[in-house]
């Protein structure tokens, strides 16, 4: 009887062979460069206008386009921002007469950058200075998932460093190469050139800074301070978990690791950048155990790793006039940080 059951279940079990190997046959063409050309024909043009010194407005997936862009553009720069939102008003006007590329994404996390940087490398664009922006726990909500245009280059840096994911963290199994914006294949467009901020995307500048429904909001102090409060209390688990530890898992410290000494194989100088927390958030989360620095102080010091910043308000002398969320800052108070750090005049 027991004989019969396994032998049922099996079978079963067989059945869905077939929808696996279609899958996996699927991703694999998805990510061959042909194909991959095609479903991004919608974003060349994009990219082509902002490496013509135009801004746009855009609504698909920014880590799509800005992968895109960097293939398109011909400008070596001397300065490449990685991170997530929080980094994402750093102007190349900041920097004088250094070319910078900003390729810090909404959403985005530590292993987003790592892609983005693999990306630059490949196409030639090898900065002198890397500026990067770090959360402490490094990944989004153990994220095991990358945007169909970063997927391939993240595997390639894995492979540069030697370090080897588990086998459900990137690869075949993860079908990297179907994970499509299904907005790039509607009717509606995706983007379209804006010099202004329109509701319901996001303007992108030629130099990668952004503009977003978060940082046009216009809230007064006391608005963010309600806004700050209600968030506190209504966070989903994968947001509760960014903000709430302090540590990142081994593998994620490890690639952290591998990025930092290839970077310094090749010369090239990295500025750790530490964003303030709102003080009614900072004070919450810290009490959860989020935002403790300690781990990245440590580990940057030990490579003699400027690190600029942090994640105390009171520390870096931010208000609450300087927010406009829980996690972000005005560009204002981003620009006073890096120049009181010495990066930008």
């Amino acid at each position: 009887m027991h004989d019969s059951d396994a032998t049922r279940f099996l079978g079963r079990l067989a059945c869905f062979l077939p929808l696996l190997g279609g899958l996996l046959l699927v991703n694999w063409i998805g990510e061959q460069a042909p194909v991959r050309r095609c479903l991004f024909r919608s974003l060349d043009d994009a990219a082509e206008a902002l490496v013509s010194g135009k801004s746009i407005w855009v609504r698909t997936n920014m880590s799509d386009l800005k992968a895109v862009w960097i293939e398109h553009s011909h400008m070596r720069p001397e300065v490449i921002v990685l991170g997530s939102s929080r980094a994402l008003q750093i102007s190349g006007d900041w920097f004088g007469s250094r070319r910078v590329l900003n390729a810090a994404l909404l959403g985005g996390d530590f292993v987003d950058a790592v892609a983005l940087f693999e990306a630059c490398l490949e196409t030639g664009k090898t900065p002198k200075l890397v500026l990067l922006e770090l959360n402490p726990t490094l990944v989004f909500a153990d994220k095991t998932a990358f945007s169909a245009a970063l997927a391939g280059y993240f595997e390639h840096a894995m492979l540069r460093y030697k370090v080897f994911p588990p086998l459900f963290f990137t690869g075949p199994l993860k079908l990297d190469g179907l994970r499509w914006d299904p907005r790039l294949f509607s009717n509606r467009a995706v983007w379209r050139v804006a010099d202004r901020y329109e509701p319901g995307g996001a303007v992108l500048q030629p130099d990668g800074t952004s503009a977003w429904d978060a940082s046009e909001s216009h809230a007064t102090p006391d608005e963010v301070d309600r806004s700050v409060i209600a968030a506190m209390h209504t966070l989903d688990f994968h947001f509760q978990q960014w903000r709430e530890t302090s540590r990142p898992g081994w593998f994620n410290r490890r690639i952290l690791q591998a990025f930092l000494d290839d970077l310094h194989a090749r010369g090239i100088r990295v500025v750790v950048l530490l964003v303030p927390v709102h003080p009614a958030a900072f004070d919450y989360y810290r009490q959860q155990g989020g935002y403790d620095e300690s781990w990245i102080r440590d580990e940057m010091a030990g490579r003699g790793i400027a690190v600029v910043g942090s994640y105390s308000p009171a520390a870096v002398k931010a208000t609450r006039e300087d927010f406009f969320d829980d996690v972000h800052v005005h560009a204002s108070a981003l620009h006073r940080l890096l120049r009181e750090g010495g990066i930008v005049e």
